[in-house]
């Protein structure tokens, strides 16, 4: 099950967020070998996480950290407008009802066992009690063709563009929906929400009467 971690209850999953970010220093830095200067401490963070980020962490029975991932406002400065805007051809899209996902991270180990379905579907659950139309992402190609495997609807917001790795990056846009919550779930055949614990401000917060009741009864 998914987490939402937001700066209300991160005091409640603080050894979880930070299992969350040296399971992003072991992927990012020591595998994947990104040139990320803000991790001397091998605890991978940037400008981008702060008291505003909302993380989505898949734990198992014991509360360890099996995935996770971070949600974004596009009001402010984020890793799209700021380090990648070079993927989309026209205007980044901002707004109130646009989040940008980034740093979704699986450990080796964990992968396979369908830990990026669940976090696919907790960002659109999250989303919809949000009341966010579009998340915004910046993928390489491999992973690129999951994402556009999983049943939500998807803009391009440019031609894939060379990256440092050798490979192609690309931007886009996941259009948010209750159909995309109906495709997903079929798609990855998992019928009653995977999110398990959420502030309490966020589903207070939200006119989407069915993502309430769904939380709230498991159902």
């Amino acid at each position: 099950m998914v987490t939402v971690v937001t700066v209300e209850n991160k005091k409640m999953y603080a050894s979880q967020l930070h299992q969350m970010f040296e399971q992003r220093y072991s992927v990012f830095v020591k595998q994947l070998k990104w040139d990320l200067p803000l991790s001397p401490d091998e605890l991978e963070r940037d400008q981008f996480d702060t008291d505003d980020t909302i993380y989505l962490l898949s734990l198992d029975d014991t509360g360890n950290v099996q995935g996770s991932c971070r949600l974004n406002s596009t009001i402010k400065p984020h890793l799209l407008s700021e380090n990648f805007s070079h993927l989309v051809e026209g205007n980044i899209p901002r707004g109130l009802d646009v989040l940008e996902s980034s740093r979704s991270c699986i450990p080796i180990e964990n992968r396979g066992r369908g830990i990026i379905g669940q976090l696919f579907l907790a960002t659109i659950e999250a989303s919809l009690m949000l009341e966010i139309q579009q998340i915004t992402f910046v993928s390489n190609m491999d992973f690129y063709l999951t994402i556009l495997n999983a049943g939500w609807g998807h803009i391009p917001l440019g031609s894939p563009q060379p990256n440092a790795d050798g490979g192609y990056n690309i931007a886009g846009t996941l259009i948010i929906n209750a159909v995309a919550l109906t495709n997903m779930r079929r798609k990855y055949q998992v019928f009653r929400p995977v999110i398990s614990d959420v502030p309490a401000n966020l589903v207070a917060g939200s006119n989407d009467e069915m993502v309430k009741f769904e939380v709230k009864t498991g159902r």
